[in-house]
């Protein structure tokens, strides 16, 4: 294990440049499946507002050549990369028929600047022989799978109309790293009814799982959602000031073990459609106000989970 003196979290960012050899970017995809849970159950969970992740690329929707084409094209100037992730991002990619979706990954895949591929689905939403087809893929080049889990708490889950549980998450978990697909999960922070002492004991169970890699986004409320008008009736605490949110982040991360890769701290959200919070913050910005926190209290992810990486 490398030592890990000056960092305060397992950042994934620098795994994939230490892995890759350089800056690697993310080219986001779009499949056009609809989220099959907000489909049979609507409007789904209380905070999702379809289209607001690439609104721009709709119109491609399903054509994976031409979204990796232009995806590099931009993302390669604007960060002057040559390795790209593609990134299976919107709505729900494994719903489908199997072998359509394995084309779609394999054409990805088999891009001569695809260095890697990141499949993000619903835990309820994974079939074995599909599982067994990345694995294949996995054996060519690098496959992580990412989980919309959002909490360990079944009573939240239930809550927010998630539409599964978290026996729905540990089986898929197992399924995929059975296989050697590394596995990451999303969590949001200040979920409607969750304490700190919720949220804790929710990374506390986390990091006694198999993850890989976890992205933490905080919660937002987006216009037109079931959440919004919980929001306005203030029929929740709604964590609306970075300053209770930093803390509450490097308390969580603390609990975390070293091994798992954080992937994000804060979400993206176009300004239009956000009502809350009004942070209007650069995410370097927050990552910055993170690592003055650790520093503040000498402590960093894993202090207090029996690994903090240091050798």
């Amino acid at each position: 294990m490398q030592s890990v003196e000056k960092q305060y979290f397992n950042s994934f960012n620098a795994y994939m440049r230490e892995r890759f050899g350089g800056r690697t970017a993310k080219i986001s995809l779009d499949l056009g499946i609809p989220c099959p849970h907000r489909l049979q159950h609507p409007p789904g969970c209380i905070y999702c507002r379809p289209h607001i992740i690439m609104p721009e690329q709709q119109s491609l929707a399903g054509d994976i050549p031409m979204q990796l084409a232009r995806g590099i094209e931009q993302v390669g100037r604007r960060y002057d990369c040559k390795r790209f992730i593609a990134y299976f991002q919107n709505e729900t990619n494994t719903a489908g028929d199997t072998d359509w979706l394995m084309r779609q990954y394999r054409t990805a895949a088999e891009h001569k600047q695809v260095v890697g591929l990141i499949i993000s689905t619903r835990p309820d939403c994974i079939k074995e022989n599909l599982l067994d087809g990345m694995a294949e893929i996995a054996q060519k080049k690098p496959l992580w799978l990412e989980f919309g889990l959002q909490s360990t708490n079944d009573r939240t889950l239930e809550r927010i109309n998630r539409g599964h549980n978290l026996k729905d998450f540990e089986n898929s978990l197992a399924m995929a790293t059975s296989r050697g697909i590394p596995v990451g999960a999303h969590m949001i922070i200040g979920l409607p009814g969750e304490t700190p002492e919720m949220m804790a004991e929710s990374f506390r169970k986390l990091g006694k799982m198999p993850l890989d890699s976890l992205k933490i986004h905080h919660m937002q409320v987006y216009a037109g959602t079931e959440l919004e008008s919980m929001w306005r009736n203030g029929e929740f605490r709604f964590i609306d000031d970075i300053a209770e949110y930093i803390p509450l982040v490097a308390d969580m991360l603390e609990l975390l073990p070293w091994r798992i890769k954080i992937q994000r701290i804060v979400a993206d959200s176009p300004q239009k459609v956000l009502l809350a919070p009004g942070w209007n913050l650069n995410k370097n910005v927050i990552i910055r106000m993170l690592e003055d926190e650790f520093a503040r209290r000498g402590s960093r992810q894993g202090t207090r989970s029996g690994d903090n990486g240091i050798i």
